[in-house]
């Protein structure tokens, strides 16, 4: 989808309303500008909380949370252990 939109005298650019309706932007939603090379990348910002109950399966405790990552720490120490 290619749009054009007009920057104003405040350098301002008015997102259009297709491109907001297909990212879900609304007003006071944050957004995050990329430059690469001569073009801009506009992404919205997913807040953390927007993501609560979208992950299924059961809940897991933060105790059960640190012990996988004291697994896997442990399993990365030997294989450093093993490249030497």
């Amino acid at each position: 989808m290619s749009l054009i939109a007009r920057v104003s005298k405040r350098y301002q650019v008015v997102i259009p309303r297709e491109v907001r309706k297909k990212l879900g932007i609304k007003e006071g939603d944050r957004v995050v500008f990329e430059v690469e090379g001569d073009e801009i990348k506009i992404r919205k910002i997913r807040d953390f909380m927007s993501l609560a109950g979208t992950l299924k399966g059961e809940p897991i405790s933060l105790e059960r949370i640190r012990e996988e990552v004291e697994k896997e720490i442990v399993k990365d120490a030997l294989r450093r252990d093993f490249r030497y």
